[in-house]
């Protein structure tokens, strides 16, 4: 039931990956291509004050054959903690799921049920929060991260720019930017699913932008597993904060 490491990282969409300063040509070349993604982000210049966040969402998920559909709260302090509460529906009953990572513990309650965390588990976990931070910026300093170019793609009849993102430990991150826009417009990342337990090619689509406090933040999303779709979800309201408490992201009861 979890599905937290498949879709909070694309409803915090919040780019500010920083210039590259000295490097090669292709490396330059990437730092463009974010540079021109950062200003596209935040229009009105980059916000480093606030770094909390919560969103509501609703869409399908595609499992084993079935649509589910389901509603998500989700609450990120970043980088590293985050709490989502999903509601679905099956055969005409409620299913609550709530999963909390404060940076260090994790929880996963399914109704009045306490799920056991993995080593898998957190490790996916561990992952969400990554990808999480790097979106978000804050690593943007960080010169352990290594940029490659990924070349032009199209992908919904729009042309893209790509940019591999590395780190030593991590598993790559593959960026692609609207080529006239400078928006990001997918999200490609191998994960581990965890109902299979088989690793898949996760491709995250952003369809839509919205404008929230001088931010552009991802509207509606797509999501691919192995080239199939797995979800699609809309964004109905963001909340961008200064800070969320941590009794936020307590163990669930």
């Amino acid at each position: 039931m979890l599905r937290t490491a498949q879709t909070l990282s694309v409803l915090s969409l919040f780019l500010v990956l920083a210039a590259l300063g000295t490097a090669g040509d292709a490396e330059k070349e990437a730092g463009a291509i974010l540079d021109k993604a950062i200003k596209a982000h935040f229009p009105k210049g980059i916000d480093t004050k606030n770094k909390g966040l919560r969103t509501k969402s609703a869409g399908k998920i595609h499992v084993m054959g079935v649509d589910l559909d389901f509603t998500q709260q989700v609450s990120v302090q970043a980088a590293s903690k985050f709490k989502e509460a999903i509601e679905m529906t099956f055969m005409g009953k409620t299913i609550n799921v709530t999963t909390v990572f404060n940076g260090k513990d994790a929880w996963i309650k399914a109704g009045d049920k306490d799920i056991k965390v993995t080593e898998e588990i957190m490790g996916e976990l561990k992952d969400a929060a990554y990808v999480m931070g790097l979106m978000q910026g804050l690593f943007f300093k960080d010169k352990g991260l290594k940029f490659s170019l990924l070349g032009e793609h199209k992908f919904k009849g729009k042309a893209s720019v790509g940019v591999n993102v590395s780190r030593e430990g991590k598993k790559d991150v593959s960026l692609f930017f609207d080529k006239t826009t400078g928006l990001l417009s997918k999200v490609e990342i191998r994960k581990r699913d965890i109902m299979s337990g088989m690793e898949v090619q996760e491709e995250r689509f952003i369809l839509d932008y919205q404008d929230v406090e001088g931010r552009k933040v991802a509207k509606k999303v797509e999501v691919l597993r192995d080239g199939k779709e797995f979800l699609e979800a809309e964004v109905t309201e963001v909340q961008i904060l200064e800070k969320l408490g941590d009794d936020e992201f307590a163990q669930p009861k």
